[in-house]
């Protein structure tokens, strides 16, 4: 049976339920407080204690009557079957001050972009920025709708980078949810949530192709290119002879260089990200004459092509546009991805060499095949992409033939 207010007073010591999910809880020591019994996401039953029980409605912080505890446990079953919210999550949120998005993410984030690239902390910061109608917001507050809402007019306008922002969203939220501030299936997941809201990034963008040349003209780019002396030619040179992308190339660093082995490890943070997925290290193969420029330059930091900019004292690596701004000085349009470009149709039209489809993509660090097909292939197919890149140098850029040694002369002796 319901409760009724003079009951507050007059229960013995026990558990007095009153329906929905509500207990008047009395101890033997005449304390009486609220509780709300539930089934909790995990299927277990559960109880939460969650203020103290008075006969009428104080208005003071922890105390209610009968009828604010009523209105307290609906809200709780509301929270918990509509949006998986566990009620233990909201009491110990607002205990904690009730952080908010901006609050958390800028408490957390400096320390996630520890050994990442130096401009990881202000792209996070341009992230929340761009977000303003989250900061506010509770952390144990925020649902897909407020996600949505906060991303749909980057969405339309800049999906790349709104995707990343969503990506930065989801770890701020998961992070909260590992420190049980919030509670239930992560606002801002992409499978199964905000993907059947938003259109494929793919889709959205509007993409231009990269200017690029034909392979035809590649070998005279790397021949006006020998002529010039600055560090921002051997940087585009080494680019074209390893097919990686701009940034790559530029941050490309003595320490991910193995000259026994022949190869250079690009780390994970270094790598564009494919879509929702996190990035991955990727291991080039080296050909003769890329390992034949880099030994020929200085070692004076950490980059090995570092800028020769009359500013720059710090040995700081190039912006983007000094490479494009070299191809250009040399006499052709084009762009460092576009170099790929060139790359790809010089493999694919190739018909002395004949190499397979994907091992050419696998030179580009482009992913190839189904989910199905990559959960069985592990593989890095280094030897195979070792002779493409080989073959890519010597077409581009063929190989000094060595001089022959001259026999000595045999004088007949009379």
């Amino acid at each position: 049976m319901p409760l009724n207010s003079n009951q507050i007073k007059s229960q013995q010591p026990g558990t007095h339920a009153d329906g929905g999910g509500l207990y008047l809880v009395v101890r033997d020591s005449g304390e009486r407080v609220w509780a709300f019994r539930f089934t909790d996401l995990n299927g277990k039953r559960a109880q939460m204690e969650f203020a103290k029980a008075v006969e009428r409605a104080t208005g003071k912080p922890g105390e209610k009557s009968l009828a604010e505890a009523r209105d307290e446990a609906s809200h709780y079953r509301v929270e918990l079957r509509r949006n998986g919210v566990d009620p233990r999550i909201r009491k110990r949120a607002v205990q904690s001050g009730g952080r908010t998005f901006k609050e958390f993410a800028e408490e957390h984030y400096p320390s996630w972009c520890k050994g990442l690239h130096k401009d990881e902390p202000k792209n996070w910061e341009r992230s929340i920025r761009d977000v303003p109608s989250l900061h506010n917001l509770g952390l144990d507050a925020i649902t897909t709708d407020d996600v949505f809402k906060a991303l749909k007019p980057l969405w339309d306008e800049k999906p790349v980078t709104a995707s990343r922002i969503r990506q930065r969203i989801e770890r701020v939220l998961d992070a909260s949810k590992a420190l049980k501030l919030r509670s239930g299936e992560n606002a801002a997941a992409w499978r199964g949530n905000l993907k059947v809201l938003l259109p494929s990034v793919r889709k959205v963008r509007k993409k231009k192709p990269h200017a690029s040349i034909s392979y035809g003209k590649a070998p005279g780019l790397m021949t006006a290119l020998s002529y010039d002396a600055g560090n921002s030619a051997r940087c585009v040179e080494v680019g074209v002879l390893t097919v990686t992308r701009s940034q790559e190339i530029r941050l490309m660093e003595w320490t991910e260089i193995d000259f026994d082995r022949k190869q250079w490890l690009i780390p994970a943070e270094k790598m564009k990200s494919k879509g929702e997925e996190e990035p991955k290290p990727h291991l080039v193969p080296l050909s003769d004459q890329a390992i034949e420029i880099i030994q020929s330059m200085p070692r004076v930091g950490c980059y090995v092509f570092p800028s020769d900019a009359k500013q720059t004292a710090d040995h700081a690596a190039f912006l983007a546009n000094a490479l494009v701004g070299t191809i250009k000085r040399a006499g052709f349009e084009a762009t460092m991805h576009g170099m790929r470009t060139t790359f790809r149709n010089w493999g694919g039209e190739s018909v002395e060499h004949n190499f397979r489809r994907e091992v050419l993509e696998h030179c580009l660090s482009h992913r190839v095949g189904d989910e199905s097909e990559l959960s069985y292939w592990t593989g890095d197919m280094i030897e195979r992409r070792r002779i493409v890149l080989q073959s890519w140098a010597d077409y581009v850029k063929p190989r000094k033939p060595k001089a022959a040694k001259k026999r000595p002369s045999l004088k007949l002796v009379a």
